[in-house]
């Protein structure tokens, strides 16, 4: 038996408490298969399912007898324990198929043809047969009407793969599942606004009004972070913005782990712009364009430095004017040599004032 593949039967209850109008009379098998996609088989609760529906799902499953599991458990076939939250997901995945109900009703609506119209195929083939029985030289040379089989209905639903993104549903107009129209819009619902991503030691960092972000700035940690399927916006849970305001600064962090490897590092090589949606199921970002680097601050000059310290100007400043006051009484007596040496230090002194 491939531990893989899995016949899961619903029962009608069981579908009622997510479907409403779920029809009393149907019940659901999820198909699951080695390659985790799955189809959904409807039957009604008339046929026996030991052989007619656990024929089909072994045709669906492309395996014989015994060789996929059945749950619950049937005579005759391996089973499978499966948790309540394993269970739950199961439900989950059914429910994800919205249209699944309508198709329901219109199985039971067809199953109830056909079987009306078997058996008024079999009464119009008894009445015949009575009648040739009454007269037997009737039929000599007549080839016997093949008998017309009942029209089988089956609906087979296929799911792409069994993960948490709901397989994508069939729309009837023109608009992408995940857009609405303006109409459906209000002005205090969503917001966009400009951002700026960056990447740095405790991760990615989200900045709205980064112009006024400081050092004393609000800084939230978001551990949940989805992304669009191709991976160009992602998206954070609305309370990351709780009780924030537009026009303020915020900062957003968020583990690079949360973060596929190719948006990594896109991210890593710069700051980038971002337009950020704020709605009330969440707030979409948008990596933009790289930043240009900050200008670089200018050099400041070299500093000339002094040639005294200012201790030792002021030494030589009363020094000064000592010598110049002795200057003044001794003019007459001052050597030469002593005059030259003189002007020399208040030369000193004067290039130092002026450094």
């Amino acid at each position: 038996m491939s531990a893989e593949k899995l016949a899961y039967f619903f029962e009608a209850s069981d579908l009622a408490t997510v479907f409403g109008d779920w029809p009393a009379e149907v019940g659901l098998v999820l198909c699951l298969d080695a390659a985790g996609a799955c189809e959904m088989l409807l039957h009604h609760a008339e046929e026996d399912r030991e052989t007619a529906v656990l024929r089909k799902a072994a045709a669906l499953l492309g395996a014989d007898k015994g060789g996929f599991a059945v749950v619950p458990e049937m005579a005759g076939h391996p089973t499978r324990r499966i948790v309540f939250s394993d269970q739950q997901k199961l439900l989950a995945l059914v429910e994800s198929e919205g249209d699944i109900a309508e198709l329901a009703a219109d199985f039971l609506l067809n199953y109830r043809f056909e079987k009306e119209r078997a058996a008024k195929a079999a009464l119009a083939e008894k009445i015949a047969a009575k009648a040739v029985a009454l007269k037997p030289d009737s039929g000599k040379g007549r080839k016997a009407e093949p008998v017309v089989q009942p029209f089988r209905w089956r609906p087979r639903l296929h799911l792409s793969e069994l993960r948490s993104t709901p397989p994508v549903k069939r729309r009837t107009n023109a608009i992408p599942e995940g857009y609405v129209p303006a109409e459906a819009l209000s002005a205090e619902d969503w917001q966009i606004l400009d951002a700026e991503l960056r990447v740095d030691h405790r991760g990615v960092r989200l900045l709205l009004a980064p112009e006024q972000v400081t050092i004393k700035t609000v800084t939230r940690l978001v551990q949940e972070v989805g992304f669009s399927e191709e991976s160009a916006r992602f998206v954070v849970p609305r309370k990351a913005v709780d009780d924030w305001k537009p026009g303020e600064p915020l900062v957003i962090d968020m583990p690079e782990s949360r973060f596929p490897d190719s948006v990594r590092r896109r991210l890593a090589a710069g700051a980038r712009a971002a337009e950020v949606t704020i709605t009330g199921r969440g707030v979409f970002v948008t990596p933009g364009v790289l930043l240009p680097p900050p200008a670089p601050q200018p050099e400041a000059g070299p500093r000339r430095r002094g040639f005294l310290s200012p201790m030792s100007m002021g030494m030589i400043a009363v020094t000064m004017v000592g010598l110049t006051l002795g200057t003044m009484i001794n003019a007459v007596e001052m050597p030469s040599n002593v005059r030259t040496e003189l002007s020399a230090l208040q030369e000193l002194v004067h290039r130092a004032r002026n450094r």
